[in-house]
Formats: C-alpha cells, structure tokens, sequence
C-alpha cells in the first residue's frame, strides 16, 4: 500500500497533542494513516504520532533533503536544549510568523540589527 498522498490541505492529518490526561492523546492508535514503515517497525503510539507530525507536511514527499534537514535539526536541537529551551525556541519561531503578518518584519532583520547595534553599545547587552 502507497502513502496517501493528499491534494486538499483539508484532507491532512494533523495529530492532535491532547492534555496529558485526554482519551485523544492517550489513544493515538486508531488515527489514521499509519506509515507502512512504521507498522514494520513497531512502532508505539507516540513514535507513529511523532513521525506523523514531522512526514505528513506537504514537503516531506517531494523533498527528500529538506525532510533530512529537518531530522538533523531535530536530533540536534534534542542533544543540544533541554525541553523548556525547545519550547522556547518554538514560541519565538511561531511568533515569527506573527511578527511578519503584523509588522511586516523577518526576523532574521531585526536579529541581525539586534547584534550590529549591540557590537556598537555592548553595554546594552542583556545579561544571559
């Protein structure tokens, strides 16, 4: 059997990340589709939801570097922070989104304009 491919973004499984005590959360099984490698590899509930989340996206199936690029950032930024610095990262890079709807600013401007201007006022520097 084929992965399902999807034309309509509608049609995309999007696992849902229920509070630690919902039945939706502790009863990943039953979603659908389940990776035909993963039922090979028995996978658990929580592996097929992970794999789920990072495979079903409408590049993984055309780009095979980007979804490898992908799994290097994520192995590295598991061995590299610790989980509340992930979710760290995360909020700020969702809030990225936000700041160019809103303001219509990257971040990768501001950042950049952040260090030229602490170069030039290293008294500014926020204390880490």
């Amino acid at each position: 059997m084929l992965r399902p491919r999807f034309e309509d973004e509608d049609e995309v499984y999007i696992p849902e990340i229920g509070d630690d005590g919902s039945e939706d959360f502790e009863n990943v099984h039953d979603r659908v589709p389940h990776s035909n490698a993963g039922i090979a590899l028995g996978w658990s509930a929580l592996e097929q939801q992970m794999f789920d989340l990072l495979l079903l996206n409408r590049f993984a199936a055309d780009d095979q570097e980007l979804l490898d690029e992908t799994a290097r950032t994520i192995s590295r930024l598991v061995e590299t922070f610790s989980a509340h610095e992930i979710a760290r990262i995360m909020a700020v890079a969702m809030m990225t989104f936000q700041l160019a709807a809103a303001e219509d600013k990257s971040f990768e401007d501001e950042y950049n304009k952040y260090r030229e201007y602490i170069k030039k006022h290293p008294e500014d520097l926020e204390e880490i």
